[in-house]
């Protein structure tokens, strides 16, 4: 879309230099045009002047005697006041010469019209017969410079004239200018009637335009420039991008394809698994109970050691099978209501042998009047097993402590026994909500602030025991695995700790607004009626 976009502004950027150019060019032509028609019109006018003046010459032609004195004084008037008038020739009709010079061949002057003809020197000779009612009265000859006589038609030439052609056939009659500009100027025709014939003009005009133009196309091809590249640019990159697009959507199908067929690989292999482990663990366990006879004190260490590898391994697989169904989407909830107290202290129950054996003390504070929760007690049991068991492995020394709080903000008007701790408060994962903080208080080695969020990613661990001792070092999922479930029970689980000081595993689970329990209101007494 961005591409046809720069084409099409490329495209109008084209169209309006075109149009500048054109206007610009037609602005110098439209100025020769106007200059040609005024000056064809100055140039006739003169011409209609002279011929008009030279007829005046018929009065004193037409007096029966005595005309040379008024001739002469006419004919010297007419030389002061004529431009550019080089010699004038006056024959009477019988072919004497009444004033000036002879005419080198009376015989070729046209004695039946008025001519203009260009002559040497750059020279035009006027010729015009004198008549009156219809009678010849002679002929008058006047020859005259041509630029003096049209110099009021070339002294009013617009700045932009660059010259000025006067043309007779092929005769040159006025020849103006500079010819230097060559066909840089925007010439423009028009026609100059004269008696006897009709003469060429050609007029030029300097285009003072030209340096507008030039700057005008040059920043305008430097612009299609840009614009070309950035179209050739654009068009390039969306190649590629759309190259790695199509890559992208290919590795994303087969990187899909890999995850479902990992998770199913590991549901498969966890699932396959587990029909051994559970032989294993079954003749371990009548191996145990003395079925196949009492086990003497050299056997009993190898069989309790090969319960608790089958039991820790039935553990491990039971997680990777969980971390399979979580990322598949295929684990299910089962919701139920349950009081916490008991809930915990049953959990509790099943890890107090592994804490008495690490020397630990332990410590339960989970109230009874905390409300009831809606949740699935099987996934709720595997995080506290979880967060439990890793506070046993990581505490050489001191205890460790389940703690159960309620906090959250009150409804407006409302007498509930919510606790208003604002540190809990302010770390829930919404304010807006009240939940029951179920505590995980352990005094161990502690998590360094950078490895906080780290330690809930899977296969992550951090101060894992060494690889030959897998009964200590774990897979890292657990705490990956709670972490989901809990957000999977709506809830979320965060860490607080401290190197060298302990680590608090805080479960946040939701809890209904119907299930907060409400102090009792005191009931006003009634107003009693007076005794009277």
């Amino acid at each position: 879309m961005f591409s046809i976009v720069l084409g099409v502004a490329l495209l109008l950027m084209v169209g309006a230099l075109v149009t500048a150019d054109r206007a610009l060019s037609s602005a110098s032509g439209e100025a020769a045009a106007v200059d040609a028609l005024e000056s064809s019109q100055l140039f006739e006018q003169i011409v209609a002047q002279q011929t008009e003046a030279i007829n005046l010459f018929r009065g004193p032609l037409a007096l029966p005697s005595d005309r040379s004195p008024q001739l002469e004084r006419m004919a010297k008037s007419y030389i002061e006041s004529a431009p550019g008038l080089r010699d004038l020739t006056i024959v009477d009709s019988a072919g004497r010469v009444l004033y000036g010079a002879t005419p080198t061949s009376l015989a070729s002057i046209n004695r039946r019209g008025a001519t203009m003809t260009p002559g040497p020197d750059g020279a035009v000779i006027l010729t015009v017969p004198l008549s009156s009612e219809a009678r010849s009265l002679g002929i008058a000859i006047a020859r005259f410079d041509a630029r003096r006589l049209f110099a009021t038609a070339l002294d009013t030439a617009p700045d932009t004239r660059a010259r000025l052609v006067l043309t007779s056939g092929r005769d040159s009659v006025v020849d103006v200018g500079s010819r230097a500009h060559g066909t840089s100027l925007a010439w423009r025709s028009g026609m100059v009637r004269v008696p006897g014939a009709t003469w060429s003009l050609s007029v030029g005009h300097a285009q003072r335009s030209q340096i507008l133009r030039i700057t005008l196309w040059t920043l305008g091809l430097v612009a299609m420039l840009v614009f070309g590249g950035g179209v050739l640019r654009e068009r390039r990159q969306a190649l590629r991008v759309a190259e790695r697009s199509a890559e992208l959507e290919r590795l994303s199908s087969e990187l899909l394809r890999a995850n479902r067929m990992k998770s199913e690989f590991l549901a498969n292999v966890s699932h396959e698994l587990r029909t051994p482990l559970n032989a294993i663990v079954g003749f371990v366990d009548l191996l145990r109970d003395g079925v196949y006879g009492e086990l003497s004190t050299r056997q009993a260490p190898p069989v309790e050691r090969i319960a608790a590898s089958a039991t820790h391994l039935r553990h491990l697989v039971d997680q990777v099978l969980d971390i399979a169904k979580i990322a598949a989407g295929r684990l299910e909830v089962h919701a139920e209501t349950i009081v916490l107290r008991p809930f915990v202290l049953n959990v509790v129950s099943e890890l107090e042998p592994l804490i008495t054996e690490r020397g630990l003390n332990l410590s339960i504070a989970v109230g009874g009047s905390l409300p009831r929760v809606r949740t699935d007690p099987t996934h709720l049991r595997q995080i506290l097993v979880n967060l439990i068991g890793n506070a046993i492995k990581y505490t050489p020394a001191g205890g460790i402590a389940v703690r159960g709080r309620l906090t959250g903000l009150p409804a407006p008007g409302s007498r509930s026994t919510v606790q208003e701790d604002p540190a809990l408060l302010n770390r829930s994962p919404d304010r807006r909500k009240t939940w029951i903080a179920l505590q995980v208080i352990d005094t161990g080695i502690g998590i360094s602030p950078s490895d906080q969020e780290r330690i809930f990613d899977e296969f992550e661990q951090v101060n894992a025991g060494p690889r030959s001792d897998s009964m200590e070092r774990g897979t890292g999922l657990g705490l990956a695995i709670s972490r989901r479930l809990a957000r999977l029970l709506g809830g979320e689980i965060s860490v607080e700790s401290q190197p060298g000081k302990g680590s608090t595993f805080t479960i946040w689970l939701p809890v209904s607004p119907g299930d907060i329990p409400v102090e009792p209101t005191e009931q006003p007494a009634s107003p009693q009626r007076a005794a009277v």
